[in-house]
C-alpha cells in the first residue's frame, strides 16, 4: 500500500512540475509577444515598469482573474491592452479612477498608475479588458526568476525532473523483472 501511495505522490510531483514549467514556458511566450495568458480564468503576469510602485513594483508577479467588466469598481487594479496608439495595444495594469457605463453593455475606464500624478490619457475600454488584480504571487516570482536563468532552471526543474522519472523507469523496469521471472518461475513449476 506505502508504495502505491509513494507511486501516487511522485505522479503527482511530476505532473505538477510539468505544469508549471508548462504555465512559465507559456506565460513566457506569450508575454514576448505582448499576449496575456489565462488558465482556468487566471493570468499570471510580471509587472515591467514601476507606474504601480509600491504596491506592485518592477519585476512582481500578479494574479489576474478573468472578469466581467460590469463586476468591477472604482479602485479596482485591472489589466488591459491600452488603447493610446503610442502604446502598440501594451498590456497595461493601472487603478481605475472612474467608470462610465457606455450604454450598450460596454464601459470605460478612467485608469492610473499608483505612482503617476495623472490618470491615464486614454480611457481603457471593455472589449480590451484582460481582467482583473486579486493577488500578488511570490511563489510565481521566484518561478519567474529561475526561468529567467537557463542554469538555475536546469538546477532547480530540468535536473529533478530528470531525476524522479528516471527513478520511475527503474521501479518500472524492476517490476516488469519481477513480472518476467515470476512468470519464468510459474512455468517451471508446471513443467
Amino acid at each position: 500500500m506505502k508504495k502505491i501511495i509513494g507511486k501516487i505522490i511522485n505522479f503527482l510531483l511530476v505532473a505538477l512540475i510539468i505544469f508549471a514549467a508548462g504555465i512559465l514556458v507559456l506565460v513566457g511566450v506569450n508575454a514576448k509577444s505582448g499576449k496575456a495568458t489565462t488558465v482556468f480564468g487566471y493570468g499570471f503576469m510580471a509587472v515591467q515598469t514601476g507606474s504601480m510602485t509600491p504596491e506592485y513594483p518592477i519585476g512582481s508577479v500578479i494574479i489576474i482573474k478573468e472578469t466581467d467588466a460590469s463586476e468591477l469598481e472604482v479602485k479596482d487594479v485591472i489589466t488591459f491592452y491600452s488603447s493610446n496608439p503610442n502604446l502598440n495595444n501594451m498590456i497595461v495594469t493601472h487603478r481605475i479612477m472612474e467608470i462610465t457605463d457606455d450604454g450598450d453593455g460596454t464601459y470605460s475606464f478612467v485608469t492610473q498608475g499608483d505612482a503617476n500624478e495623472i490618470p491615464d490619457e486614454y480611457s481603457a475600454q471593455s472589449e480590451k479588458l484582460i481582467g482583473k488584480v486579486v493577488a500578488k504571487s511570490n511563489l510565481m516570482e521566484k518561478l519567474m526568476k529561475v526561468r529567467e536563468n537557463p542554469a538555475i532552471f536546469l538546477l532547480v526543474v530540468v535536473l529533478p525532473m530528470c531525476f524522479i522519472i528516471t527513478l520511475e523507469l527503474v521501479n518500472i523496469s524492476k517490476k516488469m523483472n519481477e513480472k518476467t521471472n515470476n512468470e519464468d518461475d510459474e512455468k517451471k513449476k508446471k513443467q
